[in-house]
């Protein structure tokens, strides 16, 4: 995460671009901050991620505006690619592709109940089963709660994959509930690339926080995956 993601999400907060108002080119932004085009690209991405900007698809060159309205859901229950790769008898694989320590953003800070100042640990996965890519999971540790915190904790054979797991085993934090926001997003270069997949290809995108048996907020995550939808309905 680059320091032009920081200001161009203080420029949406202006109020300077209204919902529905298109952005200017990465050309005219890269100008405006003194930035590459390369930067300004990134940082974009990760507010289309954030949920902070969309594309508009139906538009013949490469454009991005402030969504319209919040395409988020909210659903219950709790996930695993490690567990549920196993109950599949298949292999859970990880590489981390980032580890960033970053001062919390608005957004992040409201949905840990952070304090302004506060820390947090980046940690960016790239989930495989089998060899096989199936997605990008971002993991968001408010650092007050996890010293010392390494990523090779992370990269362990079995169960060291799990962060939920190291949550409780290296430092105490038991999880209790979780609150999830999904919708469906099509994946940038960057990410695509990962995945192996085409940019532009749609994808689930969930982020969940993760609260422990204290109720304090412990870890924020954002995941997009590569799935196929199963429905079951009875009569």
């Amino acid at each position: 995460m680059n320091k032009y993601f920081f200001e161009i999400e203080k420029l949406l907060q202006s109020g300077e671009f209204k919902p529905g108002d298109s952005l200017p080119s990465i050309t005219e932004l890269a100008q405006r901050f003194g930035a590459t085009e390369a930067e300004i690209a990134d940082a974009i991405a990760e507010l289309i991620y954030e949920g902070e900007l969309e594309r508009e698809r139906s538009q013949p060159l490469p454009t991005v505006r402030v969504p319209k309205r919040k395409l988020w859901a909210t659903l219950g229950g709790s996930h695993s690619i490690t567990k549920e790769a196993k109950k599949r008898g298949e292999e859970p694989g990880v590489e981390i592709i980032n580890w960033q320590l970053v001062d919390a953003w608005p957004s992040i800070q409201k949905r840990l109940a952070l304090e302004e100042g506060d820390k947090v640990q980046i940690m960016e996965r790239l989930r495989t089963v089998n060899g096989v890519p199936v997605a990008i999971e971002t993991s968001y540790f408010p650092a007050k709660y996890y010293p010392g915190i390494t990523p090779d904790l992370f990269t362990e054979e079995g169960s060291g994959q799990s962060s939920f797991a190291v949550m409780e085993q290296k430092f105490g934090l038991k999880s209790d509930k979780a609150f999830d926001e999904v919708t469906v997003v099509c994946l940038e270069k960057r990410e695509a690339d990962y995945l192996q997949v085409e940019p532009g290809t749609p994808v689930l995108q969930r982020f969940r926080v993760t609260i422990s048996d204290k109720g304090i907020p412990i870890k924020a995550s954002r995941a997009v995956w590569l799935f196929r939808a199963a429905y079951q309905m009875g009569v």
